[in-house]
This record gives structure tokens, sequence and C-alpha cells, in this order.
């Protein structure tokens, strides 16, 4: 997602076209539902500074109350009843200038004037609602309902195709060295974590570079017949660093992203040797599995002791009272084929 929003001036409409592709990116590089709800919440709210904007979702016969920015308000609301419930029940967007004239019409706020619902759909069924209000009458019009509507089917798309199932991600991201300038037995251990990855039945995640160990894990991955997901910046696909042969080409746009969308694809993370860049991934992922923000085991291969230096620093700083419980959020072992026997000890 865009790490920042940028607001355009001008037209109602040239805001909306503005906003509209970093909805997309919202949607693209979070798997989370209610994440996303709250972000496209916001963006709408520091876009347009409207009175309420927030989303309602489908639980049985109700709409339950999810991510919103503005005053308090209700938590559910029937089938069919007010705004919310009767675009739900009709499938359709409503734009209402005057909500006092609406038929049913319920006040959550006494400071509404005028509203427009957007039900979005999942795999075909009404899955809830985008509702904004405003502090004025006849606030929205025909241009709010067309770009609304292109923001619900975007997020609609994204429910469809299993944001958020957990249960689909199958990856195993794997930081190393994009330069080539190395030792052959580190290009070749890298081919042999790729091999191993692949024939176990995971998707390589990866930096997607077509040079140095990540591109000989690739190599492994794909003569293996497996499948692999390469997360680059835009920058960097640009520049032409982009692999191939990846099965999958993500395109992010910042650094700080990659790393997120190859985290939220993966189940484990495997470190081989490499420089700075390898480093921070790693120290990141061990950082987010020590705060439970990644549930994944975490592995470093020292391959021929090549980490041996760090690994020392990692026993001082459990030593001297710096990790919490004296306990690295890091396994550490010799070789590929260790790495990838302790990560399938998770499954059945």
């Amino acid at each position: 997602m865009a790490e920042e929003l940028i607001v355009a001036q001008g037209s109602k409409e040239e805001k909306y076209k503005a906003l509209i592709p970093q909805i997309e990116g919202i949607v693209k590089y979070e798997r989370d539902k209610v994440a996303v709800m709250a972000n496209i919440s916001a963006a709408l709210m520091e876009t347009f500074r409207f009175l309420w904007v927030g989303f309602y979702s489908v639980d049985g016969d109700r709409l339950v109350l999810g991510p919103f920015q503005g005053p308090l308000a209700c938590t559910r609301i029937a089938y069919g009843k007010g705004v919310c419930g009767t675009a739900w029940a009709e499938s359709r967007t409503l734009v209402v200038p005057d909500v006092d004239a609406f038929p049913g019409h319920i006040a959550c706020s006494s400071s509404s004037r005028s509203e427009i619902v957007v039900p979005f759909f999942q795999d075909g069924a009404v899955a809830g609602v985008l509702d904004i209000d405003s502090e004025s009458l006849a606030t929205f019009d025909d241009t709010d309902a067309l770009w609304l509507g292109k923001a619900m089917e975007i997020f609609g798309a994204s429910l469809s195709s299993g944001m958020g199932k957990d249960s689909e991600r199958n990856g195993v991201v794997v930081y190393c060295a994009s330069s080539s300038e190395v030792p052959e037995k580190y290009l070749e251990a890298a081919r042999e974590t790729g091999r191993l990855i692949a024939e176990a039945g995971y998707t390589l995640v990866t930096g997607g570079g077509y040079r140095g160990l990540m591109a000989s894990t690739i190599d492994g991955a794909l003569e293996a017949g497996g499948k692999v997901s390469g997360v680059l910046p835009h920058f960097m696909i640009e520049r032409g660093w982009a692999h191939t042969g990846l099965t999958t080409c993500l395109d992010t746009p910042s650094m700080h992203v990659r790393k997120q969308t190859m985290a939220d694809l993966s189940v484990a993370a495997v470190a081989l040797p490499g420089g700075i860049g390898t480093l921070d991934e790693l120290c990141e992922i061990m950082a987010w599995r020590q705060l439970k923000l990644f549930s994944g085991k975490v592995v470093l291969v020292n391959i021929d002791g090549f980490f041996d230096p760090l690994v020392d620093m990692f026993g001082k700083i459990c030593r001297e009272g710096f990790m919490r419980g004296g306990e690295l959020p890091v396994k550490i072992v010799s070789t590929p084929q260790e790495a990838i026997e302790y990560i399938k000890g998770d499954r059945p």
C-alpha cells in the first residue's frame, strides 16, 4: 500500500482518480480484510473530510459495524432497515440527498444530513457495505457513486480471490545475496535450497532478482518443477532486475512493502549468506517473530561457518540479558536440508 496518502487538488473527480490507484495498492499488498477496510476508510476521510466513513459486514441477518472514521455509530443494522440495510437488501448503491426524507432512516448521528451507501460483493453475494455520511445536504451524486463503486469492485474482487485465507499461504521466503561475485559453494547451497523448497511442496518466495544467490534459489526451484513468487519494488522492475523465470512477479511501491509482502506470503523464513540487505531482512523477521507479527519458523543456514561472527554476537546478546527470555527467535542450522526438515516439522 502507499506509505503516505497523496491527496490530489482540484475537482471531486480528480481526487477520486488519484485515490483509486492508491486504494488498489492498499488492497493488493495486505491480506487482512479488517486492515484493508481500516485504511480505505482513512484514505477516504483524509481525501474528502466527510462526517463519517466506514464499513459494515454481513453477519447472518444483520450488518455489523467494522472499521470506520468519525463519531460513534450504530453497531448492528437489520436487513432492509435504514439506508445501509436497504442497500444490502437491494444490492445497489443508494445516494440519499436528505437522510431525514429517507423512509426508516436510522439516525446514528444527528449531524448526518446526506449519505451514500455502496455494497461490496464476495463470490456474487453482498458481503457488506461502505457507508459515508456528510454534515451537508446533497453532498453525494453520480460521480461519488461511480468512483466509490469502482473502489468497492476492487475490494470485492480481492475478497473473492481469497484475501485472508491463511490456508492458501504456502510460501517459504529466502533472504540471500543478490551478488554473483561470491564463492561457488554459496551459489550451490542456494540452488539446493530452492530445489528442496520445491520438492517439499512449498512455493519459493524471493526478492526476485536475476543475479547472485537469489537467482540460484529461483533456478533450483524451477528446475525441480516448483513455483516462485518474486517480490520487487517498482524501481527494480523498471531497471530490469527481475528474474525472467518467475512464476509470479509482484510489483510493490517500496522496499518496506516488499518485505511485508514476502512475509505475508510465507509460512517460514530462511536466511542464506548475504550482505547488509540480507542481515536487515533476517533481523526484521526475527523481531516480527518475537513480537508475534510473524507466526512462521525462522531459520539461519550457517553454510561453512559464514555466519559464525553473527552467531557469536547472538550468543552475547542472550548472555548479557538483551534478548527477552534468553531465547533467540531463530533456528541455526548448517545445511539447506536441515532447514527444510525443520520447517516441514510443522506439517501434520
